[in-house]
């Protein structure tokens, strides 16, 4: 009865379902597949994340490299066929499934940001006014308190810690969402990039002042000494490892120190170089996997999504951008393994979510028609005057309140105003409506009866009081940007959903698996290579350990 209230679809308050997940929590018992002892535990397991990279890259970029993405592909069991079953792909909901093997149905995370009726505005995913960022040596840092509290349920991390309470746990990325929502409930520390000190810094959820160890890194002020730094091509211009461009490959950071140059070293591979060298000293001061049991470290690379966002994935931009990370997360490899010993360590890599290639390259490279950049403004004003007609409304009728990614909120106290049923108004929008770029579109009160495979995003995804009243699934290759350029993801396609997963180190031999997994599996079966006992109560994930130790 507790799980039938818990993961109902009727409007269970949020605060009440937090809580009855961690009492939950405390009283479950095992589920699952059971945890498979490896041949020894590792010390420390380390779980990168590279946002917006898709499976593809492994092998497209493989003759190039020999660093950190050469030993996951070269010496690790691989999943060709690792996808996300959720709507919409974007880092909020990736990072908060990668270690709680959850869907956002579950973890509560259901876009990186979403409506409120409330107050009538969008909240950030681990958005927390009580939480305030703390200061750093390099001058306060700007940006919305965050916490995880908006996140439901847990995470490997606290599940490693009710197993060996003396486990440590950090999760560190240049963007906060990436760090809180890979560390859980109660990390030990999760710390993240400030745009605007250049500084690592971190809430007062996890503490009441930056520890000396974090304001000792930010003392050398790394992100400032790339100030006028060229970014040129790793290989050279002349290398097939580059798609061929029309434009000059020119980018020069910032000359001043601010603001402007963070930004640009976050949108750049000087960005992953500085997150592996805060690994590094967060792995030497913390002596983390020094302990009889294992700790736990996740780092998200994050420089690879605003390159990607800005270039696309057929960019020599791009291609270097992961040339580059190889070599970085090279160097992460090498000093943990040396450090440690290859065998006392168990690696992971995932992603967060793909990206859709910029409608005009894939027109141009693949002469594929059916690709296309659409305004959103396009696709609201057809809602809009579409249901004017339909109810018979005057054209400036307002309907919609607001919008997150894929989710439609419709006005509700507008339409009771005038004697209009929002249920009434969703169905008709998802059974009548037709708007450019969209597919379908789907009133959430009917996901029950959405056949699969699109009602199994759709119901992933669904959380009642967060999501929409209506989802707006767009047509495959078509790109929902108001921008005139650039890219981004979130539908239900492969080049969004379709990411690698790859597991390694602590005597797994390399593989290569083609079986069919969904990213939920990751964690299951990284406590279970880890000798971890893996608790849940949704029928969403697995443990694939079986297939990397038979």
């Amino acid at each position: 009865a507790l799980l039938l209230f818990l993961f109902s679809e009727e409007p269970v308050p949020l605060p009440f379902r937090a809580l009855l997940a961690s009492c939950l929590w405390l009283i479950s018992g095992l589920s699952g597949a059971a945890s498979l002892p490896p041949s020894h535990p590792p010390k420390l397991i380390v779980f990168v994340a590279v946002d917006q990279m898709r499976a593809d890259y492994l092998e497209r970029f493989a003759p190039y490299e020999h660093g950190g993405l050469h030993f996951f592909h070269a010496q690790g069991a691989v999943f060709d066929n690792a996808n996300y079953h959720h709507i919409p792909t974007e880092t909020g909901p990736g990072h908060s499934i990668l270690l709680s093997g959850r869907n956002p149905a579950h973890t509560g995370i259901v876009a990186n940001e979403w409506y409120v009726r409330g107050t009538g505005a969008m909240l950030y995913c681990v958005a927390d006014p009580k939480e305030p960022l703390l200061a750093s040596a390099n001058g306060p840092n700007a940006g919305p308190g965050v916490s995880p509290r908006n996140f439901l349920g847990w995470g490997l991390g606290d599940q490693l810690q009710r197993a060996h309470p003396d486990a440590r746990v950090f999760s560190i990325s240049l963007k906060d969402r990436a760090a809180v929502l890979m560390g859980g409930r109660r990390p030990t520390a999760a710390f993240w990039f400030s745009q605007s000190s250049g500084d690592f810094t971190s809430s007062r959820y996890y503490f009441s002042a930056l520890p000396p160890w974090v304001e000792a890194f930010n003392r050398h002020h790394l992100a400032a000494q790339d100030a006028g730094r060229a970014w040129q091509l790793l290989l050279g211009a002349d290398s097939p490892a580059y798609p061929r461009s029309d434009q000059p490959f020119h980018h020069v950071m910032p000359g001043a120190v601010g603001p402007q140059l963070f930004s640009s070293v976050f949108a750049s591979p000087f960005g992953d170089e500085l997150l592996e060298q805060f690994a590094e000293t967060l792995i030497s001061s913390q002596r983390l996997g020094s302990g009889k049991v294992p700790d736990l470290l996740a780092v998200s690379f994050s420089s690879n999504d605003p390159v990607g966002h800005g270039y696309g994935p057929d960019s020599p931009e791009l291609a270097d951008e992961q040339l580059r990370l190889d070599r970085t997360l090279g160097r992460l490899v090498e000093f943990v393994n040396q450090r440690l010993g290859a065998d006392n360590v168990l690696w992971a890599l995932s992603a967060d979510h793909g990206v859709q290639p910029l409608p005009e390259a894939e027109q141009a490279l693949r002469h594929n028609s059916r690709a296309a950049r659409i305004a959103p403004a396009t696709m609201l004003a057809a809602v809009n005057g579409q249901l004017s007609r339909i109810f018979h409304q005057p054209a400036d009728f307002h309907w919609i309140a607001g919008t997150a990614d894929s989710m439609l909120y419709l006005d509700r106290a507008n339409l009771k105003a005038h004697g209009l049923n929002p249920a009434r108004v969703a169905r008709a929008l998802a059974t009548r409506v037709q708007a450019p770029g969209i597919a379908h579109f789907y009133a959430a009160a009917d996901l029950k009866r959405v056949p699969t495979p699109v009602g199994v995003f759709l119901r992933n995804s669904y959380v009642p009081g967060r999501s929409g009243d209506v989802y707006a699934v767009a047509r495959e290759w078509t790109l929902l940007s108001a921008q005139p350029t650039g890219t981004s993801h979130g539908t239900i396609y492969p080049y969004d959903t379709h990411v690698p997963l790859v597991f390694a180190g602590n005597g797994i031999s390399p593989a290569r698996i083609a079986q069919p997994v969904h990213v939920t599996d990751l964690a299951p079966t990284l406590a279970a290579l880890a000798g971890i006992a893996w608790r849940t109560d949704e029928a969403e994930s697995q443990s694939r350990a079986g297939l990397i130790r038979h």
